[in-house]
């Protein structure tokens, strides 16, 4: 920014050693905007790292939520896969349960063995049940990573009554 002003009272002789001094003025205040030892560089290049900063700090958020829908996508495809299996021998512990508790009936096998089979069954519907819950909470990790939230059903009818 350039800025000089210059007034004059008129032609007397002390108004003529004035407008050299009006003149000097003029001289070092364009010299002290032009030279400002390059203050107004540094504050540009503050300005674009700032800037640049601020680009590095959007994609890394970018690419943690791009990483996270990944992760979780994965999650999801990998229990699918184990819940699978997960019936299956859940459904055979069953199965084994009740052709355990029919040979105790007929007096084929000791009640201990009932209680192993029941245990075995046990133990596989909590592993089903443990894997289905993991894979809600995949599900909800996910709709959040996607950026959206998640309300219980209820939440929408007191949200709306308190507004």
């Amino acid at each position: 920014m350039i800025s000089a002003f210059y007034g004059g009272q008129g032609s007397t002789l002390p108004s003529l050693f004035a407008a050299s001094t009006n003149l000097w003025s003029l001289g070092l205040s364009a010299a002290q905007t032009l030279f400002d030892a390059g203050a107004i560089a540094a504050r540009v290049e503050g300005a674009k790292a700032a800037r640049d900063q601020a680009v590095a700090n959007y994609r890394q958020t970018v690419l943690t939520a791009f990483q996270s829908v990944e992760d979780q996508l994965a999650t999801i495809r990998s229990l699918a896969e184990q819940e699978v299996q997960r019936r299956a021998a859940s459904a055979d512990a069953d199965r084994a349960e009740q052709l355990t508790v029919n040979q105790y009936l007929q007096g084929q096998v000791a009640y201990t063995s009932v209680v192993i089979a029941q245990v075995t069954a046990l133990s596989a519907r909590q592993t089903l049940s443990q894997l289905l819950l993991n894979r809600q909470s995949a599900a909800i990790a996910l709709i959040q990573a996607l950026g959206g939230g998640w309300h219980a059903p209820g939440d929408e009818e007191t949200t709306t009554t308190q507004k």
